[in-house]
């Protein structure tokens, strides 16, 4: 057995424990100080400099020059707030309310620390930046995206792939097409709600992507295409309603309700007789068509269809024998 710490070894290890609790105990309290007078000043400033903000979203055109003017007369903690206030509001305005805000931010001098940000080395900035690049589109804007949409953080490349769909440029719908492939690491609704976002600027490359070889990318632009009414989009779904990814099939044919085309209706038929969740999906299509389309395929479901299917076609359960 080994021997005992000596008392005096005991002590000197008691204090020095003794003394980092309190030295966490006085960081912690000096911590929550700073944050107290941190948010009390933020407050303070909130309070002062927000009606500047809002009165901008509603300025006539012969004032708004005036106003900015005030904008950069302020110190520069005051242009830094105006600044982050005039970002958070673009969360939720549009039109031209959005566009006196970006110049208010722009003359707080938000734009070049946002720039500056982009190429921080800690990503939770790139990613702040990605954002406010979306929110801003200040010049050059969609080329720092198109660079943070390949950045190595999956997080950044999530960011910048969503602030992609405030832009209608080809470049930038090509970019946010390539991010609905299985291997890009960013989330299908990311990259499905930025086409959306983008409307008809993206359709005619989301017929396009119809056709693509990654499963991905054919999944997402069938999700996308029925919400966005993609021109020409119905005989491409119709063709991968039998595609080799059932996840596909299952976009085409939710699509399919929105953007109907009779050519569909063989291979609905078809998956529906086979059951399963695949057929009560292509039922649920078959009974969003036109009845003059849909009435045989209807009655072959009734006929011989599995109860779910029917079920999912709304015909009524069949008779007992």
């Amino acid at each position: 057995m080994s021997p005992l710490p000596a008392p005096a070894v005991l002590q000197a290890v008691l204090l020095a424990t003794s003394a980092v609790v309190v030295l966490m105990l006085i960081a912690l309290i000096a911590q929550r100080t700073l944050r107290r007078r941190h948010d009390r000043r933020d407050a303070r400033l909130d309070a002062r400099l927000r009606p500047l903000v809002l009165e901008a979203t509603i300025a006539e055109d012969d004032e708004i020059d005036a106003l900015l003017d005030r904008v950069r007369a302020l110190s520069a903690p005051e242009r830094a707030h105006v600044g982050r206030s005039a970002s958070l509001m673009l969360r939720d305005v549009t039109g031209e309310a959005a566009d006196r805000l970006r110049a208010v931010a722009d003359a707080s001098g938000l734009v070049p620390r946002v720039i500056a940000a982009a190429a921080d080395r800690d990503p939770v900035r790139r990613a702040d930046a990605a954002e406010a690049l979306g929110l801003l589109a200040p010049a050059g804007a969609l080329e720092l995206l198109q660079a943070l949409a390949d950045d190595r953080s999956p997080e950044v490349r999530t960011v910048a792939v969503r602030a992609l769909g405030a832009f209608d440029d080809p470049a930038a719908v090509d970019r946010v097409i390539a991010a609905l492939a299985l291997d890009s690491g960013i989330p299908i609704s990311v990259a499905a709600s930025a086409l959306v976002q983008q409307g008809a600027a993206a359709g005619e490359r989301v017929r396009e992507a119809l056709d693509h070889p990654d499963a991905g990318v054919r999944r997402g632009a069938a999700r996308v295409a029925g919400l966005i009414q993609a021109p020409g989009a119905g005989a491409p779904l119709a063709r991968l309603i039998d595609d080799e990814h059932e996840a596909v099939g299952a976009a085409a044919m939710r699509s399919l309700e929105r953007l109907p085309v009779r050519e569909a209706v063989p291979s609905l038929l078809a998956t529906a007789l086979a059951g399963g969740t695949a057929g009560e999906a292509a039922a649920r299509t078959l009974a969003a068509m036109p009845a003059a389309w849909s009435a045989d395929a209807l009655a072959a479901i009734g006929a011989e269809g599995e109860p779910g299917v029917r079920r999912a076609a709304g015909l009524p359960r069949r008779a007992a024998a």
